[in-house]
């Protein structure tokens, strides 16, 4: 999603005459490195990162989720190996932002489910709850003691 709104943005502004000239060309240097990227990330990262930004010998990427954002952490010693090869700049630090993907109807909230317990198991909450002095966490283990699911 991200990806096909960069695109047709950098393309308005490529084209657009009012557009200063440095931008214009920060464009075309982050279009350099998205092909970098596309290169040498792992497949499962591919469609997740993005340039965002590349300013003072530091660039900023952009990814969806937090678990992108740690397994690029992984990758970045060959990321930068692979940059300082292939790209013509050189580059101090990247840093990465997370951008979560908006919600849509296609990608909902997920509801909160309720764990089912077993009897057992509510019954040993409610037993440790029971030799606990007085405090919130003995009044939170009974509360949970009671709580029963329609599934179990």
């Amino acid at each position: 999603m991200f990806k096909l709104k960069f695109k047709k943005l950098s393309n308005l502004l490529k084209n657009n005459k009012l557009v200063p000239v440095s931008v214009k060309n920060n464009l075309t240097e982050l279009a350099k490195i998205e092909k970098i990227l596309q290169q040498f990330l792992p497949e499962e990262l591919k469609n997740h990162c993005f340039p965002l930004n590349i300013r003072k010998m530091e660039l900023t990427l952009m990814v969806d989720s937090p678990a992108v954002h740690t397994k690029l952490r992984f990758t970045l010693p060959s990321l930068e190996q692979a940059l300082q090869d292939h790209y013509h700049r050189k580059i101090n630090l990247i840093n990465i932002k997370i951008c979560p993907k908006p919600l849509t109807i296609e990608n909902p909230p997920q509801q909160s489910q309720r764990i089912a317990l077993s009897s057992e198991t509510r019954s040993h909450i409610q037993s440790m709850a029971d030799e606990m002095e007085p405090s919130d966490l003995k009044d939170a283990l009974s509360r949970l003691s009671k709580n029963k699911h329609s599934n179990s």
